[in-house]
């Protein structure tokens, strides 16, 4: 037998070319014309970091190897735990009655017990609590005390007198039952009896589940991970820091010393392996030969003997305990969820160089944030982060706003759907029984349905269905559709949980990402009839309350102004009669937002996926004592038969471990459809699908689009300030961190001051944008109006400001820390607009190109595919033998089409008070630095971007100087 190792040959590479690889857990991406096994894709394992690490099996498990993927740098995240080498899971009783595997997460000091194996005691593991509610369906496992911490039965069981007597448990003199207790890392006693055996809500008030460390919702142990025919196995385990698991305190100052002081505990992730029931039950329990094969594997996996088998493996947590100290001059940040990660891995650097205060972040609204810019009201934050920039109204010529390109994310529908196989499936399915699937198609049509309640789960509400004609003839969940079924055979053998699989896990508020897919819906033909009341070719309408056609929706057509939420705009609710024990109480109604009730957030709604964690208080209970207390939580679902959607972000999904939904592009509707998966390069590409706005410096979606591999939900994040609003310090402060964000902090990695997995990191012209901005940030003269003539005139314009994001033209560009690893300069000054000390003040000699607004395909990349990382399968296409409808392709505005006369104003009227053809000239040639440097809004990916200056600045100065200077002589 080996001890712990990394065995950095079964790597397929360090961090940096892992996550380059792919974003999110990778797709096999080919569905079949017709439903075969495995179609949809069974490896739904992470890829390996540096810190894998791989084990072999003990005793009776010897021939097994186990592996988790990732043990250091972690945070409240998933990471893969698989094995090989062991015998396929035997099913009867129930699914799991044998040669499984049990996982949890532990604290603690090597408990001495082997040597080959340190690991923590039993007490110290977070394990016990999946049966902590009564009535709690745990169907696939034999019913005994196989999940519990159980670990004997007084008079019952033959090991009873040795455990009392070894003081290995604890005994519960109502129930006999003898408990293994839990000792939290705090110090406090420990907890020993787990469960009130006389609980009765009926008659007395009082917890059933004892413990206040863990239960049922928040423990994170994996009770029984499925062995395949082939020996091998995959479990997604979410590791939890102090912040989730206090009982645990991993990554925190948590442990007591004798010294009073506290210390960061060593933490673990412990994985018992079981076996056949004749070896599990042994010696313990009256569930021995001859009676073992007729009830399965009865025993704790904290049993003595049982917990011999454990294999135990390190897990080191980032700190918890910011570095950061909070004050009152702290950088106030707000804006979008989706860059919340990148920015807390990057808060840490930042407040720990010298000179630098700690940045806050805190995630609100798009829109509200861009309030709060617009504002710059004392003591509001002086950079908020939003995809898309201020409106025209909210903009204030005498202090406009700047905007630096921070972060490249992806908007996607993630799920965790494992095979529950229906009647009378061949042989071939039912071998694949509770494994994940690794990928799905979708269509905006498809996606549209998830987000309109259509399917009838969404609007059966409790147990009475409303009058609703147009739902009678729907499908009732995404997996029954036929719409779903063309692009995605296997899911004829499947079932599913009706309500969970017919509407998506997804947050509530207002956010640019929800403009963003709606306007994909609206933009896709297809999808956009259906939502204006068409059924489709299978006769599945629209919910009316969602139809874009105010002659089939009572309150008027939906979408008339881009929506930038998700409603439940369905009025349905279901009002129960009183029923239980006290029957004088009036349950309150069910309605929509009960029924699939929204998260707080797009990691909540990843992590409640990633854990079949269902929110929704839907269970009547019939001992409530008020109206709220009716209805109640259900438990999470239950192994091998999760299944559960959600609209999240790709940082969230890939650090939830989710598959994530292929997706064809708007107006993809033709025969042979090309789907598409968020990685780096496809990601990078839909960065090029995008076009300039409102505002030339900020790339907006395009969804019409067609730029091969392109993924269709695409997210830029932009740090938006107003720089005349702010002092000298607050601009340096603000100007610091956007050069660290697109400089060290665009290298991908899991450390602190890296760029998190589920980012792709920014292409170099987007960084050179941000790297001019901040050199504008720092010193904003160019921004300053300018004064009015001296002489009275009639002319009532308003001066025009130098567009957002140009360097000055009288100051130097700043240094760029994109080209090196280290922090830049933190100098801050206490007055006027300089650099800070060590850096270059900018200085207007360095210019930005204006690129193209699309990808340029390869000349050998064909239609429907697009050049991939190795080891990515992003795009697939699925042909349904229909004919294509003819599609039609948007044309990019370059910037020069969105110029208006009107900005050279000023430079003409300085060319009449002047009357030189000489300074006219020069002011043109100013002008022209300006516009050239306003920012980047579009993007060229050449094969080295950096050519791209050198390469297209000859061809476009002469035509760009002849339009300056018509438009300045005709302005």
């Amino acid at each position: 037998m080996k001890r712990r190792s990394p065995r950095r040959a079964w790597f397929i590479g360090p961090v940096a070319i892992a996550l380059g690889v792919a974003l999110v857990p990778p797709h096999s991406g080919t569905a079949a014309p017709a439903p075969t096994p495995g179609a949809a894709g069974i490896d739904t394992a992470l890829p390996p970091t540096e810190s894998a690490v791989m084990i072999d099996g003990r005793g009776g498990f010897a021939s097994m190897q186990f592996t988790v993927n990732q043990t250091k740098e972690l945070a409240t995240q998933a990471v893969s735990v698989t094995w090989t080498g062991g015998e396929r899971t035997r099913q009867g009783p129930g699914e799991y009655a044998g040669h499984y595997v049990q996982i949890f997460q532990c604290w603690g000091d090597d408990d001495g017990t082997n040597s080959t194996n340190p690991g923590p005691p039993p007490e110290q593991c977070q394990q016990g609590a999946r049966t902590a509610a009564p009535g709690v369906d745990l169907s696939p496992f034999p019913f005994n005390h196989t999940t519990t911490r159980v670990i004997s039965v007084n008079r019952t069981w033959s090991n009873a007198p040795a455990v009392l007597a070894s003081g290995a448990g604890v005994l519960d003199p109502v129930s006999g039952q003898i408990y293994r207790p839990f000792r939290p890392v705090n110090g406090t006693n420990p907890i020993g009896v787990m469960v009130d055996p006389r609980f009765n809500p009926a008659v007395q008030g009082g917890n059933y589940w004892l413990n206040t460390f863990f239960n049922i919702i928040t423990t994170n142990e994996i009770v029984g991970g499925r062995t395949r025919e082939n020996g091998t196995g995959s479990e997604l385990l979410q590791v939890q820091t102090g912040l989730d698991a206090p009982g645990l305190g991993c990554g925190q100052k948590s442990q007591p010393q004798a010294d009073a002081s506290r210390k960061v505990p060593t933490c673990w992730i412990v994985i018992v392996p079981r076996g056949d029931p004749d070896d599990e039950n042994v010696g313990a329990t009256p569930f021995e030969t001859p009676f073992a094969d007729q009830a399965g594997v009865q025993t704790s996996p904290l049993t003595p003997g049982i917990w011999e088998n454990r294999i135990a493996i390190p897990i080191e947590f980032n700190p918890v305990d910011s570095p950061c100290d909070l004050a009152d001059e702290e950088r106030r940040l707000v804006g979008s969820e989706s860059v919340q990660t990148a920015v807390t891995s990057w808060q840490p650097v930042l407040c720990s160089t010298d000179g630098l205060p700690p940045y806050s972040y805190a995630p609100v609204g798009d829109a509200a944030a861009r309030q709060q810019l617009a504002a710059s009201a004392a003591g509001g934050p002086g950079m908020v982060l939003v995809s898309r920039p201020l409106a025209a109204a909210s903009a204030n010529a005498a202090s406009p706003a700047v905007y630096a390109p921070i972060s490249v994310t992806g908007t996607v529908i993630a799920f965790n759907i494992e095979r529950i196989m229906d009647l009378g499936v061949p042989e071939e399915q039912e071998r694949l029984k509770g494994l994940r699937v690794e990928s799905i198609n979708l269509t905006p049509r498809l996606v549209a349905k998830l987000l309109t309640q259509s399917y009838r789960s969404q609007v059966y509400i409790g147990t009475r269905a409303p009058d609703y004609p147009w739902a009678v003839t729907n499908p009732v969940n995404l997996l029954e559709d036929p719409d779903f079924l063309q692009f995605n055979p296997e899911f004829e053998w499947l079932v599913a949980d009706q309500r969970l699989t017919g509407g998506l896990q997804m947050p509530s508020g207002n956010f640019d990402a929800a403009s963003q897919l709606w306007q994909y819906l609206f933009a896709d033909p297809e999808a956009k009839t259906w939502l204006d009341g068409t059924a489709d070719e299978f006769g599945m309408k629209v919910n009316p309350a969602y139809s874009t056609n105010p002659d089939v929706n009572p309150n008027g057509g939906f979408g008339a102004t881009l929506p930038n939420s998700f409603p439940k705009a369905d009025p349905y609710c279901f009002q129960s009669a009183a029923a239980g024990v006290n029957t004088t109480i009036v349950p309150t109604p069910l309605c929509g937002t009960d029924w699939m009730p929204h998260t707080r957030s797009f990691a909540e709604a990843a992590s409640n996926a990633s854990r079949g964690n269902d929110p929704a208080r839907i269970i009547y209970n019939t001992f409530a004592q008020a109206p709220s207390e009716v209805w109640r939580r259900d438990a999470p679902q239950v192994a091998g038969r999760r299944g559960m959607l959600a609209l999240t972000d790709t940082p969230s999904a890939a650090r939830f471990g989710l598959q994530v939904a292929a997706l064809s592009r708007a107006g993809d509707n033709g025969t042979s459809r090309t789907f598409i998966v968020p990685t780096t390069t496809t990601l990078t590409a839909g960065v090029g699908s995008m076009a300039p706005g409102a505002v030339p410096t900020v790339l907006e979606p395009a969804p019409n689009a067609d730029v091969p591999g392109a993924y269709p939900l695409t997210n830029i994040t932009y740090a938006a300030t107003k720089p005349l609003s702010l002092d000298a310090t607050a601009r340096s402060d603000y100007a610091t961190f956007v050069e660290y964000a697109v400089g060290p902090g665009q290298t991908p990695g899991f450390g602190f001051g890296q760029l998190p997995i589920g980012y792709a990191p920014l292409p170099q012209q987007l960084r050179d944008q941000a790297i001019a901005t901040a050199g504008v940030v720092r010193d904003p003269s160019s921004l300053i109006p300018a004064p009015p003539p001296s002489a009275p005139t009639t002319d009532t314009t308003a001066p025009i400001a130098v567009p957002s994001g140009a360097p000055s033209p009288s100051a130097g560009g700043a240094s760029n820390p994109a080209a090196s690893s280290a922090l830049p300069s933190a100098g801050r000054p206490n007055s006027g607009g300089g650099g800070a000390p060590g850096t270059s003040p900018s200085s207007g000699t360095s210019e930005t190109s204006v690129p193209s607004s699309e990808v340029p395909p390869s000349s050998d990349m064909p239609a429907t595919s697009v050049p991939t990382d190795e080891g990515e399968s992003p795009v697939t296409t699925v042909d349904t033998g229909e004919e294509a409808p003819p599609t039609t392709t948007a044309v990019a505005l370059t910037p020069g089409d969105k110029l208006p006369k009107a900005r050279f104003i000023v430079v003409g009227l300085g060319a009449m008070a002047l009357l030189s053809a000489l300074a006219a000239l020069e002011i043109t040639k100013r002008t022209r630095r300006a516009t050239l440097a306003a920012g980047e809004p579009s993007i060229e990916f050449a094969d080295d971007p950096a050519d791209h200056v050198a390469d297209d600045f000859a061809d476009e100065l002469a035509p760009i100087e002849r339009t300056l200077l018509e438009q300045t002589v005709d302005a």
